[in-house]
Parts: C-alpha cells; structure tokens; sequence
C-alpha cells in the first residue's frame, strides 16, 4: 500500500482549513482536536496534543509511559518519531512510504503523528508581534495599533463586539522577547472567584483575595490605558500590553498610574481596596484580547506564580476565543473514564488534574469532555 494521498492533501491545505478547528469524530463518540488538515488513517495516534507541543513535553509522556509500563511499542514508537523530527519533508514522505511497504500490522498511530507534525510545519502558526513592536516610536505612540482601530482612555472594553471576528488561530507569545519582557503575578494570595459562569451571569475574570492597601502589581510591561472609576469596576486599571492583549485591575483603593504612563512588568500600579461593586477586598483581574475575556487560569499558574508557557495559542470561537498554551496535552474523556483511572495513566495525581482543569476530584467526567492531563 503506496502513501499516495498526503501530497495531494498538502497540495490543498487552504481550502482544507475550513474544517480544520472541527474536532473529528470516533466510533466510541469521543473528539479530538486537529490543529490542521492531514490524511490521518483511523483515529490513532501516539498521545493526543494540541499545536506547538515541544520534544521536552513528548520526552515527558514517554518518559511517564515507561515508569508505569515499562518498554513497550508505544515508547518504541514516540522515540522513531523523535528521531524523524530534524529529517527534511521528502525524507519523511519517504520514510511513511516505507512504513506502508513493511509487512506486518501498520503503525497507524506512527503515520498519523508524523502527518500531522508534516501539516504543521507547512503551515506553522506565527508569533503574532505588532509591526511597530517598540512603543515611542514615530509610527506608534502606543502598543498594538494593528490589533486595535483605536486608543480609549474612558472605557474599559470600547471595542465593537465584532472586532477579530476573522480570525482564526493566532499564536502570541507572553514573554522573553524586546519589551514583552517578563511575566508578574499581580497579587499573591488566595483565588476567591474563578473565570466563568456566575450568579447568573459570566465573570470575565478571577478574583484575588488582598486586604486594602496591599499592592498590586502589572502582569506585563506596557502601556496604562484607563486609570478611573468606571461602574461596577470601581477604581479600575486597563494596561495594553506589546502583543496586544490587555490586562484589567479593579475595585482599587488608591491609582499608582495614570492614562498614558509606561509601566513595567511588575510595578505597582495601584492599592487593594473595595471600590466599586464590592462585597470585601479583593482584586478583580482580567485577560482580554480584542475586547474577548480569556480566562487567565488558562495559561498562568497561579500555585506557582508563573506562565504555563510562553506561547498562547487563541482559536477564535463564534463570540470569542479559546485560549491554552503550547505544548499542553489534552485527552478527550472516553465512555468508562474516572479521575483516578486517567491520573495513572498520564502518570500523575487527581489532585493535578483537577487543579489543571478547574474541577473537583469527585466532578463527573461527560463523554467528549476534554481535559489538560500534562
């Protein structure tokens, strides 16, 4: 059996876009994302991942394989498709050509992983960076212009509900970079209120517990663009940041910055308070990109006081964006799957995934539902 079908597919990778965000079904109902267009053969593959999983990651679930299950076919498998990485594009469609031709029972799962990183690397997601990436330059007095059709100073979210609405995927990268510089967690203390729904209605962001007085801190450099009162916020901060995601700070006690102030990451922009529509003090903090909430939690660690990664991947939904980080590991639960049974698997505890996720350890587990196990 010749590998005949995936040039073809490459050679019409555009128009195959179109379904490329639609997770593929399997014959026991479960869904998995694909990140690109690809003649995947069945539904195997090595480990289900989401775009931009590093060789670290990879070395890891293999790794995990071999302490619960010792050396198998599956580890045998992942460290081939290690080794075929660094080889160019025609030595791969050689190589799968020769995995048809072997006899034996075919390594589906193999082929599958090697075509999808095949349609990945011919159509790589770019670090999405404003042109003018310096802020104080004559083109751009402030950060982001090519995401954004204006600058506000009086609201918080003045953009219209249908900005970004043609995006598709966009990767942006966080940190380490010219000015991206380095993330701050703002307030280090207990989460009181996750992003999600909420009395009723959704809450576009995480509360921080902090008592009045306490400071807080920018996540990232950039540049303030509100600092007021403003509603149910109160005294609230809005911060653009170099890759064009803002980041909002509200119900303060006391403004350490001004509208149009240059901030690093890190410094004080304000005082902990009560203001606004406030039950106690706390911080309310909120990621936003084109105006869209992301829930912050899915891509810091607040345990941990640092990014998940680098890199964020946005997939833009029919009103917003789905936002993870690259190199994350997502398994789709299956009909039979438990917390526990999941956790042995993936050679971790239920205590991490469901931090992971946002869930309780004893939450029912729904068929298609789609966990971060790594």
């Amino acid at each position: 059996m010749k590998h005949q079908l995936l040039i073809p597919c490459l050679a019409l990778l555009i128009p195959c876009l179109v379904m490329a965000n639609e997770p593929e079904t399997n014959t026991g109902g479960a869904k998995r994302d694909t990140v690109q267009a690809v003649v995947m053969y069945g539904e195997e593959l090595l480990f289900d991942a989401v775009s931009g999983q590093s060789d670290e990651r990879i070395e890891e679930i293999r790794d995990s394989v071999l302490i619960h299950h010792g050396r198998c076919e599956l580890t045998a498998n992942i460290d081939l498709y290690l080794s075929m990485k660094n080889k160019s594009e025609e030595e791969l469609y050689v190589y799968v050509d020769s995995l048809f031709e072997a006899e034996g029972e075919l390594p589906y799962a193999l082929i599958n992983q090697i075509n999808l990183f095949l349609a990945n690397r011919a159509d790589e997601l770019p670090k999405t960076l404003p042109a003018n990436f310096f802020l104080g330059t004559a083109e751009s007095l402030y950060p982001a212009m090519d995401f954004y059709p204006f600058w506000n100073t009086e609201k918080p979210n003045p953009y219209p509900v249908g900005l970004g609405a043609r995006d598709t995927n966009l990767s942006i990268l966080l940190q380490g970079e010219g000015d991206l510089g380095e993330f701050h967690i703002p307030v280090d203390n207990v989460i009181t209120s996750k992003f999600g729904w909420r009395d009723g209605r959704n809450h576009n962001g995480i509360d921080i517990d902090l008592q009045v007085w306490d400071p807080v801190k920018v996540a990232f450099p950039g540049v303030v663009r509100v600092a007021r009162s403003y509603g149910g916020y109160g005294r609230v901060v809005v911060v653009r940041h170099y890759n064009g995601l803002e980041t909002l700070y509200a119900h303060l006690h006391r403004f350490k910055v001004k509208a149009g102030d240059r901030v690093e990451g890190g410094q004080v922009i304000g005082l902990g308070g009560s203001s606004g529509h406030s039950t106690g003090s706390h911080l309310h903090f909120e990621v936003r990109f084109k105006g869209k909430p992301i829930n912050p939690m899915s891509f810091i660690s607040f345990k941990e006081k640092q990014l998940v990664s680098d890199t964020l991947i946005l997939k833009r939904t029919k009103y917003s964006y789905a936002a993870y980080p690259s190199g994350i590991v997502i398994h789709t639960v299956e009909k039979g799957d438990t917390l526990y049974d999941l956790a042995r698997k993936f050679g971790t505890t239920t205590y991490k995934l469901a931090e992971l996720n946002g869930i309780r350890r004893n939450s029912y587990l729904y068929v298609g539902q789609r966990l971060r196990v790594i």
